[in-house]
């Protein structure tokens, strides 16, 4: 099996027992790649706009995935700074704090078939369809906040459906509702839950280990007001994530602005 297929059969899945549609997925895709076209430090900028129709007419790679519903390759770093709150007040940037953070895994990743129904030894009613979402749990307790307190979605974007998982995983929406409720606008630049507003793996860069600090950069970015494109106004708190159920884990990290 090949990383597609092991997100396939995931997706597929949740198609299965929720109606979940190609356009719904696609809607993810279009919105992610048209980030990264405005980007000008995206692989794929200047490359759009990308319509729903455009993704569904790429060729399938692992149904119901097609081409443009999954991750580029490319090269590239990331890092992170790291320090004191009291070191951060005298830096020439906005600090942004780590409000909490997660991980959460059901088995060693990318070497077992997944299955949406995997249970781990804790809290066996949570399936691997929804890992991450103790970790999700854990870091709004640790940060004394709800979903409904996040003003951006810095998700992990390894392919469309990945974005819909997660949503309902962290609590954002329901079991099954997440395919509507990225529909209508709700996910991109002035959206209620803006995502990945870089272009994410799918057309900004995608560099393999240092993923999910990507999304934490642009994360740090959003909340210090410096992205040149698709800024979210006022934003004060970001959620960043990584994996999937795909390779049987997840990470989330909620950071916040540091409040004078």
């Amino acid at each position: 099996m090949y990383t597609a297929v092991e997100f396939a059969l995931i997706a597929r899945r949740h198609m299965h027992l929720y109606g979940t549609t190609p356009e719904q997925l696609a809607t993810v895709a279009a919105t992610i790649r048209n980030n990264g076209s405005d980007h000008p430090g995206a692989v794929y900028y200047g490359r759009g706009p990308f319509t729903v129709e455009d993704i569904l007419a790429s060729r399938i790679v692992a149904d119901p995935f097609h081409l443009l519903d999954c991750s580029t390759t490319s090269e590239g770093g990331a890092a992170v700074i790291l320090t004191t709150a009291e070191r951060a007040a005298d830096l020439p940037v906005v600090p942004v704090r780590i409000l909490g953070g997660g991980s959460d895994a059901l088995g060693p990743f990318y070497q077992h078939p997944p299955r949406w129904d995997l249970t781990g030894s804790r809290e066996a009613g949570i399936p691997n369809g929804y890992v991450g979402r103790r970790a999700a749990q854990h870091a709004f307790r640790t940060g004394g906040l709800t979903p409904a307190d996040v003003d951006v979605c810095e998700f992990y974007d390894p392919f469309s459906f990945e974005i819909i998982r997660q949503f309902e995983a962290f609590g954002f929406c329901t079991e099954g509702e997440g395919g509507p409720f990225v529909m209508d606008g709700r996910i991109g630049p002035g959206g209620q839950y803006p995502i990945t507003t870089d272009g994410g793996t799918m057309s900004f860069g995608h560099s393999g280990v240092p993923q999910h600090l990507q999304r934490v950069i642009r994360a740090v970015h959003q909340l210090q007001g410096r992205c040149d494109t698709n800024q979210v106004k006022d934003a004060e708190v970001a959620l960043c994530s990584n994996g999937g159920a795909g390779a049987l884990f997840t990470h989330v990290l909620l950071l916040g602005k540091e409040l004078a």
